[in-house]
């Protein structure tokens, strides 16, 4: 694995194409993975990939997708955060957050994060979240070197997909 003073530099940028096949392959790879965690239905890679819109409008609100690139353009990592406004303020979400497997050890999620967390500072965000498992320690690590911690709260989930099945 090489050293982040030796790995070729990455560069963080806005998501231009809503069709990015590098980026789309990416999610698709983690909303695949995360199944085995979840007791929602599953679905298969390619019901995943025909079911998946275009990147632009998936979430209601501030859709800012970031993606991290190598010298050659290729997608390496890529850090999606939704910001909306409830009513009380503008509030974020880190809503996906992935690194190529090939591309890990190497900063880059250290890196998005940063990027992420720059982003909602200057819009002023009151309150950001992020979504994750304890059992995924890089991901954890990750989130606390970019300052999200835990909180005293407990949040509690429906899911009515399941109660359905």
């Amino acid at each position: 694995m090489p050293s982040e003073s030796t790995s070729p530099p990455v560069r963080i940028e806005r998501l231009a194409d809503p069709l990015d096949a590098q980026v789309r392959a990416l999610l698709g790879d983690l909303t695949e993975l995360e199944q085995d965690h979840y007791a929602h239905p599953r679905q298969t890679r390619t019901q995943i990939d025909a079911t998946m819109p275009p990147l632009s409008a998936t979430f209601t609100g501030e859709n800012h997708i970031l993606v991290a690139r190598d010298e050659a353009g290729g997608a390496l990592g890529v850090c999606w955060c939704v910001i909306f406004d409830p009513g009380t303020g503008l509030e974020a979400e880190v809503a996906e957050l992935v690194v190529a497997p090939d591309a890990r050890n190497r900063g880059i999620a250290t890196e998005l994060l940063a990027a992420a967390r720059d982003l909602l500072i200057r819009r002023r965000v009151t309150f950001a979240c992020v979504w994750t498992r304890d059992a995924n320690p890089a991901a954890m690590a990750a989130y606390r070197r970019a300052g999200f911690a835990t909180t005293d709260q407990t949040v509690l989930t429906w899911l009515p997909l399941v109660d359905r099945a």
